[in-house]
């Protein structure tokens, strides 16, 4: 620990390290003027970029006043140190938190909505964060159900260069950076990226991606897939799972447009209505995920032209048994209809009595010499038509005396009863 001889700015009273980073150390000391613990950051003159980044967050922070937003008490210069005083949260980081096991999506979601309100306000005064990650999440209140995000360090204007990235160096850290950094400048895109990030850790216990150096994770951001939460975390439902891989796309585009949006939308997944599921299911990288979502909210039945959008197969509806009796019903019709067409069509041409035959008998049964005749049409007696004349008979026909009943509505009965 630094040791001074005397309170710094004669009033706060050095105890002991709470943080060594690259850039300050962070000092827990306690305020002999107004009798409580606070938080102050120290940096030496002579690292001119520490310094240089400890004013700006300075000027930051003076210019964010919002109550999920670490508020600066006091600051200024002592010998060869700056320093900056905040106030001090004994219940630690979020990061000591999800240490100790992963949170649940509801205790994820408080923390959620109060860090995408401080973010949203940053982002709608220009700011972006720049290094959000649980370590600069602090925890406060009654079962830590109150946080604020700390550390403004990284901060920069919006589509405003800075001069305290150096040349060809990625500034943050690397297991919360947005695949995009490599070649474009910080956006509220690359913060909502972050977020994602955030959320993936506290539900599942762990970073999307881990390698033995800064370079090798930053790699895994740009080339490789995280793998499903809810593969790591089985309690994570499909629109919270949507939630986060749409945050963590490798498309800046793709991602939510601002913090706030992105809260909203956990919150609708955390109780999952028939319009936010429709909205995730337009919205989803994957149909799969779209079914999933639908699962999960209690198989709730998306607008045709919703489903039409997410890809989703007709048989998946719940409404398919409805589906399926009318298309059976339509099948059963299309088999019927020529089948009864070939009752009337067979009942039309249907061989004559055995009375009207006999007179066509015996020319048929004429000496083998006689040739046969070229057509021979079959005429019914009601058509009209004239019969050949080498099919009239040359003798009398035998007539016969039994009477042969014809039933002139069967057929019609058996073409009714085909086509019920």
């Amino acid at each position: 620990m630094q040791e001074f001889p005397e309170p710094i700015a004669g009033r706060y009273r050095l105890q002991h390290c709470l943080h060594h980073g690259g850039m300050s150390v962070v000092y827990l000391a306690y305020d002999e003027l107004l009798q409580h613990e606070v938080a102050i950051k120290l940096v030496s003159n002579d690292q001119f970029e520490s310094r240089q980044r400890l004013q700006s967050e300075i000027r930051t922070l003076s210019n964010l006043s919002h109550e999920h937003i670490l508020t600066i008490l006091d600051h200024g210069e002592f010998g060869m140190y700056h320093y900056l005083v905040m106030p001090y949260l004994k219940h630690g980081t979020l990061r000591e938190r999800v240490a100790k096991g992963r949170l649940t999506a509801d205790e994820a979601g408080k923390i959620f909505a109060q860090l995408a309100s401080a973010l949203q306000f940053a982002h709608n005064h220009g700011i972006v964060h720049r290094d959000i990650k649980p370590s600069n999440i602090l925890l406060d209140g009654d079962n830590n159900q109150h946080v604020y995000l700390s550390d403004f360090g990284l901060a920069k204007v919006i589509d405003k260069g800075s001069d305290l990235t150096q040349t060809g160096c990625l500034i943050g850290t690397p297991a919360y950076m947005a695949p995009e950094l490599i070649n474009k400048p910080e956006s509220v895109s690359s913060d909502i990226y972050a977020l994602g990030v955030l959320l993936y850790h506290m539900l599942t216990g762990h970073v999307p991606f881990k390698g033995s150096s800064p370079l090798a994770v930053y790699w895994k951001h740009m080339r490789e897939l995280p793998v499903s939460p809810s593969q790591l975390n089985p309690a994570i439902t499909a629109p919270v799972e949507q939630v986060i891989l749409r945050a963590l796309h490798k498309d800046p585009r793709r991602r939510f447009p601002g913090a706030q949006a992105m809260a909203q939308a956990y919150k609708n997944a955390l109780q999952p209505s028939k319009d936010t599921v429709a909205h995730l299911a337009v919205q989803s990288f994957e149909p799969t995920l779209a079914r999933r979502a639908l699962k999960q909210a209690g198989r709730i039945t998306l607008p045709t032209v919703l489903l039409k959008r997410a890809s989703i197969p007709w048989w998946q509806n719940p409404r398919h048994n409805i589906q399926k009796v009318i298309i059976s019903l339509a099948l059963l019709a299309l088999f019927i209809t020529p089948l009864s067409l070939g009752f009337l069509v067979g009942r039309a041409n249907a061989p004559l009595p055995l009375a009207e035959q006999a007179q066509f008998a015996q020319p048929l049964q004429q000496p083998p010499h006689v040739p046969a005749p070229q057509t021979t049409p079959t005429v019914h007696p009601s058509s009209g038509n004239a019969i050949p004349q080498q099919f009239k008979p040359t003798s009398p026909p035998h007539k016969h005396k039994h009477k042969h009943p014809h039933n002139k509505n069967g057929g019609e009965n058996e073409g009714e009863q085909a086509s019920m």
